[in-house]
């Protein structure tokens, strides 16, 4: 391999990204081609229109990607058959990873570049989680004094002050450690409880924090939501208790049909139609979606029955997603299904009714 070479795992476009995917998979020594690296990338399948469209449009930056790999490790290392789009390779060489050095040489980059993120970005995560993850570290301290000069250049919108905030790193350790915890909670209007608590998974919405887990006695038996804001004093680990954890893949799925954290009993995932009326709200839409499984249903146009463009998704009606479509006002309608429709017919006409003029 050559003693000097760029380092083509450095970057941020597609083909250093490709030249990573391509390096890891050729270390395993199987034969690896274009196909398999897109949908290592893309989790999409050969026979599946966007795939195939990704694979057009990435075609020539793979192949470049593929080349800038076989000539740093050495051609004579890199074993290939078939032709054009069809080519695969295979690793042949004795080194089990010849390349470490220009990896390594990444690593510590993309470690300083998120050194700088933490000193530009104080005012984006929770005060808490800087304050304990960097407690006593010079990291904190040039943190803390950037801020004082005015040299923080990254902030949220939303107001991470939110009671109980400096729970949540002591709540993550309880879940990567496997803790359980005896909770004393307060849910709104109700009389204060005390849980058996097997924490799994905290969860952010809208600036408020969620501890989602098992509540011994409770359900459901997974996916017990707490308010990390209603939580009552500090919570104590159970020493004693053995820990249960979530099944696999259990979160993955309960958010999968969400917008937010909250199941509604009797509620199913179904296809929402979501209808813009201004070009400005089908945009703003269209580039901050609902829901990760929105897409397009009917474009932006003049229509025989007016000028809108259309949106569908596939989630549970609940509050939060309720909250995201009247916070449109008119310019946003829920047109399908009837079900769906009514429920909003509903909150509009309470809504309507608390703006009636009274006299």
């Amino acid at each position: 391999m050559p003693t000097k070479f760029k380092n083509i795992f450095d970057g941020v476009g597609s083909r250093s990204k490709y030249a990573r995917l391509i390096y890891s998979r050729l270390m395993t020594r199987e034969w690896i081609s274009y196909a398999d690296i897109l949908a290592d990338e893309e989790k999409g399948k050969p026979d599946d229109f966007q795939y195939k469209r990704s694979y057009i449009r990435t075609y020539n930056e793979l192949k470049k990607a593929f080349m800038d790999v076989r000539k740093a490790i050495g051609k004579e290392y890199i074993e290939e058959k078939g032709n054009n789009k069809c080519k695969s390779f295979r690793y042949i060489g004795k080194d089990d990873d010849p390349l470490r050095d220009m990896r390594n040489a990444k690593a510590i980059k993309d470690i300083r570049k998120y050194y700088e993120f933490c000193q530009d970005s104080a005012g984006f995560f929770p005060t808490a989680w800087l304050d304990y993850f960097l407690k006593d570290s010079r990291d904190l301290l040039e943190i803390k004094t950037r801020r004082r000069r005015g040299g923080q250049i990254i902030s949220a919108s939303l107001d991470r002050q939110l009671k109980n905030i400096d729970m949540l790193p002591q709540l993550y350790e309880a879940i990567h450690n496997k803790r359980v915890l005896s909770i004393k909670y307060k849910p709104y209007n109700e009389t204060e409880m005390k849980l058996v608590f097997h924490p799994h998974f905290l969860k952010e919405y809208n600036g408020r924090w969620h501890l989602m887990g098992h509540a011994e006695g409770k359900t459901p038996e997974n996916g017990f939501n707490l308010s990390i804001d209603r939580i009552v004093d500090t919570p104590e680990v159970m020493a004693d208790k053995e820990y249960v954890p979530a099944p696999e893949h259990f979160y993955e799925q309960f958010f999968e049909n969400l917008v937010g954290v909250t199941h509604k009993d009797g509620h199913e995932a179904e296809d929402i139609y979501v209808r813009a009326y201004t070009n400005y709200i089908f945009h703003i839409t269209d580039t901050k979606p609902i829901h990760p499984s929105q897409r397009v249903n009917i474009p932006w146009g003049q229509h025989e029955d007016g000028e809108y463009g259309e949106f569908v998704v596939h989630v549970e009606i609940n509050n939060e997603f309720i909250g995201r479509i009247l916070m449109m006002g008119d310019k946003l309608e829920v047109v399908a299904p009837e079900n769906a429709r009514n429920i909003f017919k509903e909150r509009v006409a309470d809504l309507a009714k608390r703006y009636a003029d009274k006299g």
